[in-house]
This record gives structure tokens, sequence and C-alpha cells, in this order.
């Protein structure tokens, strides 16, 4: 796709097969789909995937996920989860969405908002607030929305997750610009939708879109080269945005089980 750096274009081949059956032993053997996951629009080997930013419930009952809008295919494609494809679709793509904007040079800007909602199936999938660790530990937690102003934000440790570079963390500030906040955890390819979170408190703030350059250089020197920011659209907006149209999402509540 257009944009930069943070488009689904980490290329992997997957495996295609059939839909799961439940278990004999009557268990909850659903697919868990959880912040930072991996989805996809396709059952056959495909390049690249994109990323959850989070799961929860709409007013009407109804178990959304939240990823990127420029990830968006036709709005009504099947959607499964990586490396899960066997088991089926996990649900569809809905025509809750805004694909988002990019400057001439393809970096995101906060003139059209950047997210899609999926309607998934409760009956193939269950959500969890809480993502796969790294191999440090280190997982996302996500308890609340965070709702801030414009500037600089005193974040302290925020982490990120991806489907591509799973969780990564930092301590620091973060900067509001509109609907943009921008964070030195520069993601991949493939983490476009996951989820920036206030470490300390749960907090969601973000969604990853792709990366942008500082307004101002960092250095005077020429030898130094200018620091890019990984770019992630303020949740607080994109659910304002989804209440506002009044369908499947309005009204959106975090699942609280891990």
């Amino acid at each position: 796709m257009r944009r930069v750096a943070a488009v689904c274009g980490a290329a992997v081949a997957f495996a295609g097969g059939t839909v799961g059956v439940a278990s004999a032993g009557g268990g909850d053997d659903r697919v868990v789909l959880r912040p930072g996951d991996g989805i996809v629009f396709s059952a056959e080997p495909t390049p690249g995937w994109c990323s959850v930013a989070a799961v929860g419930h709409d007013d009407a009952g109804r178990l959304v996920a939240i990823t990127a809008g420029h990830c968006y295919q036709t709005g009504s494609s099947p959607v499964w989860k990586v490396e899960e494809q066997h088991r089926g679709p996990i649900g569809t793509e809905t025509d809750v969405a805004s694909t988002g904007s990019v400057d001439q040079l393809g970096f995101p800007t906060d003139e059209i908002a950047d997210y899609a909602v999926v309607l998934l199936d409760e009956t193939r999938v269950r959500g969890s607030n809480t993502s796969v660790p790294n191999d440090r530990g280190e997982r996302v937690v996500l308890e609340s929305v965070a709702a801030f102003g414009e500037g600089e934000l005193p974040a302290g440790t925020h982490c990120a997750a991806g489907r591509s570079t799973s969780v990564a963390c930092a301590t620091g500030d973060v900067r509001v610009d509109g609907n943009l906040m921008s964070s030195p955890l520069l993601m991949r390819p493939g983490d476009s939708g996951g989820p920036l979170v206030r470490t300390e408190t749960g907090e969601w703030m973000g969604l990853s879109v792709g990366y942008r350059f500082p307004q101002t250089a960092v250095s005077d020197d020429r030898q130094v080269p200018d620091t890019r920011f990984a770019a992630y659209q303020r949740a607080d907006r994109i659910l304002a945005e989804i209440d506002a149209r009044d369908g499947i999402g309005s009204g959106f509540r975090l699942v609280d089980t891990p």
C-alpha cells in the first residue's frame, strides 16, 4: 500500500486450512485475539498482515476489534488471525472505517482518521486485554482509554505491541499534535494497528499508523540524521469518531479478561 513503513508489508507466507471444530473436552477452545496480534484478510498464503489495537464490546453487545484503517480491504472481507488461519475466519470487516491520510512523501498526517472496526464472531473467538509477552516478559495490558491535551505528554514508561515487533517499551514523553501522537518507539511493517499503552496505568493511548520526521532538525550538524518518530492515532479521538457514526463499534468498551 501507499503508507511508509507502517503498511501491512511484512513478507511472510501463511498456511491456509479448514474451519476448526470444538474439542471433545468441552473447554473454551476459541481463538484468543489480543492487543498486538496479527490479522490477515485471506486464508491463502499472503505477503503481509496488520495488527490489532484493542478488542471490546460495543453498546449493542457485539464483540469487535479495532485496527488501522489503511489496512482496510473491501469492507466485507473475512478476517483471520495470523498463524491460526487453519481454524477459520474469526470475523469480518465492517463499513465503519477511515483509511487515514498521508503527505506527499507518504508520511501520516492527522487530516483524516486511520482506523477500522472488525466485527468478530464470538462463537469462534474471544477477546483479551493482554498482549503476548516479548522475550523479556514485557507485555501491554489495556485497562482504560487515555484522554489528554496537546503538546508534550509525560507518559512515563509506555509500550507498543505489534505482530512484527512484539512488545517494545520506552520511558519519556510522547508528543501530541492534533489527532496524532509521536513516540520514539519506531515499529516495523505489519505493526500497523497495534496499540500504544501507558504501562503504569494501563491506558490505551494510540494506534500505530506509521512514522514521520520532526518538523525541525534534531541537530545543526548535517552528519547527524533526523530522528524518525513512530506515529499513532489517538485512541480517544478514534473512539469519538466511531461513536459519532453510531454503528458497529459505537460505545466501545475494552474487554477486561487476560
